[in-house]
C-alpha cells in the first residue's frame, strides 16, 4: 500500500469530506521522503493532457528531479530513465501517453541563453514540460503554469507549494 503525501488543509474549509478538491486551488504538501515526493509527481500526472507547463522551484537538493521522475511515471514514461538534465539542459521522452519535455535552466542566466534552446518551440510542440529551476524562466514563457516551489523543513522533510496560475479563459474575480 502506496503512503499518500501529508497535505496541510487537506480539504478546503468551503469543501465538505468527500467533495472533489479544486485541481486549480493552491495546495501545501509535506513529504517525508523521496518516495512521497515522486508520489506526488505521479499524482500531479494523472490530471494532464499535454500542454501543460510545470516550473519546479526551490534549492539544489530538495526533490525537483524526484519530483520529475513521479510525472514522468504518471505519464507512463519508466521512471529509471529520468535524469537531471543538468548538462544537457533539454530531456525529451516519449513512450508514455504524452511527451514530456524535462528542462534544466540552472546553468542559465539569461534570457539569451534561454532563448537558445529553442524553449518556444518547446512550449508548442503539445507535450508536458517540466522545468526545473523555473524561476529563471522569464515571465513571457510562464504561459498558465503550476508552480511547484520546493522548501527544506529539516531531517530530510519537505514542504511543497503546489500553485495554479489561473487560466485565461477563467473570469477574473476580486479587485482589478
Amino acid at each position: 500500500m502506496t503512503k499518500r503525501p501529508k497535505t496541510e488543509n487537506p480539504e478546503p474549509p468551503e469543501t465538505t469530506p468527500g467533495t472533489p478538491r479544486d485541481p486549480d486551488a493552491p495546495r501545501t504538501v509535506f513529504s517525508l521522503s523521496e518516495h512521497e515526493t515522486e508520489e506526488l509527481g505521479r499524482s500531479c500526472a494523472r490530471r494532464l493532457k499535454g500542454g501543460e507547463l510545470l516550473l519546479l522551484e526551490g534549492d539544489l537538493g530538495l526533490g525537483k528531479t524526484v519530483f520529475a521522475r513521479g510525472v514522468a511515471a504518471g505519464l507512463g514514461v519508466a521512471p529509471e530513465d529520468v535524469t537531471s538534465p543538468s548538462f544537457t539542459l533539454v530531456q525529451e521522452y516519449r513512450g508514455g501517453r504524452v511527451p514530456m519535455f524535462h528542462v534544466d535552466l540552472y546553468r542559465l542566466e539569461t534570457t539569451e541563453e534561454i532563448d537558445s534552446i529553442g524553449f518556444e518551440e518547446i512550449l508548442s510542440a503539445g507535450g508536458v514540460i517540466v522545468v526545473e529551476w523555473g524561476e529563471r524562466l522569464p515571465t513571457r514563457l510562464r504561459r498558465d503554469a503550476l508552480v511547484v516551489r520546493f522548501h527544506d523543513v529539516g531531517e530530510g522533510s519537505r514542504r511543497i507549494e503546489l500553485l495554479p496560475r489561473p487560466r485565461r479563459d477563467r473570469p477574473r474575480t476580486g479587485d482589478a
